[in-house]
């Protein structure tokens, strides 16, 4: 069966960067566009009241379907409109069955932290396809100044738990980076030693060098495995210090995508994310791939 790439629309900002990326991506991919809007749940209203209203809801959503299947035609992609009743995040899902990835971009969350769209975070739950979710403000092609010192640039992040080469979000990470030809950084977070009850400098250093080690170990071995299968792919490793969602927040600063699995640092429960996965999903200045991961 032919995969496709699906990809919420609904006329609006975010989702035409979506519809951007998923286009640039179908054209790397070459695979079709599934093109997916949800008309919503019917409502308390009046039957002959929401008849009406059901109509004209259709309607402009036939408008918008086809305008975004042109848009990818004239992309050199070939698109269909779906237009589907129901719950967005529950349309989404069921049409993401069959997909290779599912594309959504996030509104703002307007300077209040750890907010997301509940569309992204559901999907993002309950997809069985990896799903990218692009920023406010993003658009392919094009980054706004990056901050100096910082060393992510051309470069895909994936981070790593103790799963190691295990995580699902791994090989996903190599793919992307090595057909986008990007660099990949397997990256892994350990707490900073600040808060313990340390007597010099020269403890709180031994202690650290003492959490950084494993990780190290861990990721360097993941690296390895990786370059069995990816040979050619420029890999890299790196212990990053500090609260893991700051860190992976602060590495989207600079890099092309960031990568987690569902049950990575804290995973997913029912609709609700870790608080590492929905802090650096509703904060990430690049796109996050949220990779599935299997169903206990």
């Amino acid at each position: 069966m032919t995969q496709n790439i699906v990809v919420a629309y609904d006329g609006s900002d975010h989702s035409e960067r979506a519809l951007d990326w998923a286009i640039l991506e179908a054209q790397k991919r070459q695979e079709p566009l599934k093109i997916v809007l949800s008309t919503g749940r019917q409502t308390g209203l009046d039957q002959s009241i929401y008849g009406a209203f059901a109509d004209a809801l259709h309607q402009e959503s036939e408008r918008l379907a086809t305008r975004a299947v042109e848009k990818a035609k004239a992309g050199g992609v070939t698109g269909q409109g779906i237009i589907e009743r129901g719950d967005a995040a529950g349309v989404i899902v069921y049409e993401a069955q069959d997909a290779s990835v599912v594309v959504l971009g996030k509104r703002g969350h307007h300077g209040v932290r750890g907010r997301m769209g509940s569309v992204s975070a559901a999907v993002a739950a309950h997809s069985a396809a990896p799903v990218v979710i692009l920023p406010e403000g993003w658009h392919p092609g094009e980054r706004e100044t990056r901050p100096e010192g910082e060393s992510f640039e051309g470069r895909v992040v994936v981070g790593v738990d103790k799963l190691g080469a295990k995580n699902k979000a791994v090989p996903h990470a190599a793919r992307y980076a090595a057909d986008h030809g990007l660099r990949l950084a397997i990256v892994s977070v350990v707490p900073t030693t600040s808060y313990l009850p340390m007597n010099s400098a020269e403890l709180d250093r031994a202690v650290q060098e003492q959490l950084m080690a494993p990780a190290k170990e861990l990721i360097d071995s993941v690296a390895e495995e990786l370059r069995k299968d990816f040979p050619d792919l420029e890999i890299e490793t790196r212990v990053l210090e500090g609260r893991p969602a700051d860190a992976l927040v602060d590495a989207s600063r600079t890099a092309e995508l960031l990568v987690m699995g569902t049950r990575g640092y804290g995973g997913f429960r029912g609709l609700l994310m870790g608080s590492v996965s929905q802090a650096a999903l509703a904060d990430a200045e690049c796109p996050v791939m949220v990779v599935p991961t299997a169903r206990r």
